[in-house]
């Protein structure tokens, strides 16, 4: 970035996840594209609770704070409605991808990283606050730059257990 900012700087790395906004959602599996009509019908019905998510934020933090050696993903919502139905999917997938490109709504491409998240259990709720974070450690360490195996730049996506997409963005420095 460029110039002058008095924007502090928190370090780690950020995505701002925009859910899809038409009727049927973007479908991120590919065994849910080869799937039987009765079973679209049914993923096309869950998706009717995910029309009204907004967007929210997604930070990866390398877990030196704490002296784990994994990264964490941190999901922050800025609406209750969001926050619940992120937590009621219980488990969601993440997919960190090859590339950052939004214009294709199928990955078709293997994921760089792939990762099945417990958001029903993760939580970092302080006492006194409302609801508005979900943490969860990761499986691994992310490399947080830009390199190969980096997440800068690259594609996040995010889906229910069902493979319908609950927010898709690019992996940004914070």
């Amino acid at each position: 970035m460029c110039g002058e900012s008095n924007r502090p700087t928190f370090g780690g790395t950020i995505a701002v996840l925009f859910p899809p906004d038409n009727g049927l959602g973007f479908i991120a599996s590919e065994k849910s594209l080869s799937s039987s009509p009765d079973s679209i019908v049914s993923s096309a019905s869950s998706t009717s609770s995910t029309s009204s998510l907004s967007s929210y934020s997604l930070f990866f933090q390398d877990g030196e704070k704490d002296g784990s050696k994994n990264t964490r993903a941190i999901f922050q919502f800025s609406d209750a409605e969001t926050y619940e139905a992120l937590r009621e999917c219980r488990q969601v997938d993440m997919r960190v991808e090859q590339y950052g490109d939004l214009s294709t709504s199928t990955p078709r491409a293997a994921p760089l990283h792939s990762f099945r998240l417990d958001l029903a259990h993760s939580s970092t709720l302080k006492p006194g606050h409302r609801q508005t974070e979900l943490e969860v450690e990761l499986s691994e360490r992310l490399d947080l730059g830009v390199s190969a195996k980096g997440v800068v730049g690259r594609q996040i996506t995010v889906s229910d257990g069902c493979g319908v997409v609950l927010g898709v963005g690019i992996v940004g420095y914070n």
